[in-house]
């Protein structure tokens, strides 16, 4: 499904997505199940591509776009099935150049499977362990970043000239 350059992936993507959200539910039931496994294979590549280089973050956008489109189209009773291929890929490519978009997409898959994403890592304590350990150093690093920021301030407005008073003016109103 997605061979040759970053256009050609795109535009296969969004032909796919298109199908999905404008098609008869029993023709898009059929392309999902024929699409579906070589498009769930293009994504757990991201898995093992680390760290996700900038270029390839427009495709994976569009991706999980797509997943979240898939998610909210699936029964009920498998939104766990997905969220369990979905959530492990999202964490390993955290720290990389989408950190921040699968991040959010954690939030999301959070905020609106609780109960499932909940049982996930409840099966999965290592996923908790490793989105956990993601988000620390995240935010460890985006400290450091303003740390020297900081510091830098503080010397400018401490090497700013000082003027010495000889009138005491605290009784003027």
């Amino acid at each position: 499904m997605l061979k040759g350059d970053m256009n050609s992936k795109l535009t296969s993507l969004r032909a796919f997505k298109t199908l999905i959200m404008s098609c008869d539910s029993v023709i898009r039931t059929r392309y999902i199940k024929s699409v579906a496994p070589s498009f769930f294979e293009v994504f757990f590549a991201y898995q093992k591509v680390s760290p996700v280089r900038e270029d390839d973050l427009t495709v994976l956008k569009e991706i999980l776009s797509i997943q979240r489109l898939l998610l909210s189209n699936c029964l009920p009773n498998t939104h766990i099935h997905m969220i369990r291929l979905i959530v492990p890929v999202l964490i390993s490519v955290l720290g990389s150049a989408g950190h921040a978009h699968c991040l959010a997409e954690i939030t999301y898959l959070t905020q609106t499977y609780p109960a499932e994403v909940r049982t996930m890592f409840g099966n999965q304590p290592h996923l908790k362990q490793q989105l956990e350990t993601a988000i620390r150093s995240s935010a460890a690093k985006a400290q450091a970043q303003a740390t020297p920021s900081r510091l830098s301030s503080s010397n400018v407005i401490s090497a700013a000239p000082k003027i010495a008073l000889k009138m005491d003016f605290s009784n003027f109103k």
